[in-house]
């Protein structure tokens, strides 16, 4: 049941990175037009939500290397790198069909180390906050 919650979680904090990416991406798509005359479909509002959450839930899915303990943690973060960075060019390339361009490469791997660094930036702040309580309960005792 915790997975199944730890599942759920990654997917809405997937929503929640996915809905300002879909912002900034609507902002940029306005090219100097005033921000009320932005419109969205409801269909693309919905395929955000869905593919943002399904991102949330790879991303949680990939951390699981991270329980390999017979591996360092520089070979950890380096599968889980590129295993995450594949899993995204496919993600880009189906919804461009397959199209080659390397353009669309680097715009791609742009935006997932992008997106990496925010989602292992903040999971890495929240460790680094659980350590200094643990650290401060031990001075307390």
């Amino acid at each position: 049941m915790k997975k199944i919650n730890e599942s759920i979680i990654s997917g809405l904090i997937g929503i929640g990175i996915g809905m300002i990416w879909f912002g900034v991406e609507v902002l940029f798509s306005l090219h100097g037009r005033n921000f009320a005359s932005a419109t969205v479909e409801v269909s693309n509002l919905i395929f955000w939500i869905l593919a943002s959450f399904i991102i949330g839930n790879f991303f949680y899915v990939a951390s699981f290397v991270f329980s390999k303990d017979d591996w360092s943690l520089r070979k950890q973060i380096i599968v889980n790198f590129f295993v995450c960075l594949v899993a995204w060019l496919i993600f880009t390339f189906a919804l461009n069909d397959f199209a080659f361009s390397w353009l669309l490469l680097i715009e791609a791997f742009g935006e997932f180390l992008l997106m990496y660094a925010i989602a292992y930036g903040a999971y890495l702040l929240h460790l680094f906050r659980e350590i200094k309580e643990i650290n401060n309960k031990l001075k307390e005792n």
